[in-house]
């Protein structure tokens, strides 16, 4: 019986060989900060929820789920009108203040964009040049880049929809919203949530895959991401186990990196916080209390130059898991579309191995 090869899980070995090459040998600090400025410029977030805590603190005789909740609330009519007034007296500072987040949104997306090439460029080369990089892949970068946009424009217009089915019955009957309605809108908001994260995680996922193909492969982006899903539809085993290996290693990864990152910190607090007592006391002993300009100037700065090491190490911390993670994903691309042509460098040394 013939026993079949899991790409994603034979890279795990190869990807942490070379990021050890990458990042250790030998060390070099400046190579560390360059990719971690690219890594964060490249990167994205996450938001949270916040309740409020002061419902729950009602007697359980008041807690009824399905009281409705707008007594004492203004109509709707009260609310439209008065988002109406302030949208005529605001409209102008509005406009701008979209205006100027939305410029700020696209530029980091382009620049991120972009950045994605340069990042796969340093791990496949080993070498780490940032503008001469992101000049070489500024075409590529925003075709990319009107890729992303639409989707994003994609995936939110999808998301409106879904919570219009929530939202606008509640603009409409306020009497209906309770306790139970908010409950279960927020959970609709969750699923909605989880489910479009996942659809978009899988359609990313692919186009990371097809980064490489236009970079070296002299391929359009389109053409690369056909090739890659042509590629996936005819292996479909392959690139399910990949995408199950990929957040396996990224929780694994992340909770490592997390703990290491948290002591390094700590430790790192406890030598500024001491620095600042000592600080303090000289100051204290030269007649400098907490009323005096000076005591307070020499603080501020202080407290700016130790920001320094604090932003050195958020640099240095970023950089091992999003390394390893890329150079997995670059390894498996090659061994699962064997068509892709990546020149690592490492490559001779590989194939003597």
């Amino acid at each position: 019986m013939r026993i079949m090869n899991w790409y994603s899980i034979e890279s795990i070995d190869t990807a942490i060989k070379r990021t050890s090459k990458t990042l250790f040998k030998p060390f070099d600090f400046w190579k560390w900060i360059k990719l971690g400025i690219i890594i964060i410029v490249s990167g994205g977030g996450f938001s949270g929820f916040n309740f409020n805590p002061g419902t729950f603190n009602k007697p359980a005789a008041d807690m009824n789920m399905d009281a409705p909740l707008t007594e004492g609330m203004p109509s709707t009519q009260e609310i439209i009108d008065q988002i109406t007034q302030f949208w005529h007296q605001y409209q102008t500072y509005i406009l701008i203040g979209l205006v100027i987040i939305i410029f700020i949104t696209l530029l980091f997306t382009l620049i991120s964009s972009i950045m994605q090439f340069v990042f796969v460029e340093a791990l496949v080369t080993n070498k780490v040049t940032i503008i001469a990089n992101f000049k070489k892949y500024l075409r590529p970068g925003f075709n990319l880049f009107i890729i992303q946009t639409i989707l994003g424009l994609f995936f939110l217009s999808l998301f409106i929809l879904a919570m219009l089915s929530v939202v606008l019955p509640m603009l409409q009957s306020p009497a209906i919203i309770t306790f139970g309605s908010i409950l279960s809108g927020i959970f609709w908001f969750m699923i909605v949530a989880i489910v479009l994260a996942l659809i978009s995680g899988i359609i990313y996922s692919l186009i990371n895959l097809s980064i490489p193909l236009v970079m070296y492969d002299q391929t359009g982006l389109i053409e690369a991401i056909k090739k890659i899903l042509g590629r996936a539809s005819a292996d479909r085993k392959q690139i399910v186990v990949y995408w199950i290996m990929r957040a396996l290693l990224w929780l694994v990864a992340a909770i490592i990196m997390g703990i290491a990152a948290l002591i390094i910190f700590i430790l790192l607090a406890i030598v500024i916080i001491l620095v600042g007592l000592i600080l303090y006391f000289i100051l204290s002993s030269l007649g400098l209390g907490t009323g005096n300009i000076l005591f307070w100037t020499v603080m501020i700065i202080y407290g700016l130059v130790a920001l320094i090491p604090l932003i050195v190490l958020m640099l240095l911390v970023s950089v091992p898991v999003p390394v390893f993670m890329k150079s997995h994903m670059l390894i498996f691309l090659q061994s699962w579309y064997q068509d892709a042509t990546i020149p690592f460098f490492d490559a001779k040394e590989s194939r003597e191995i």
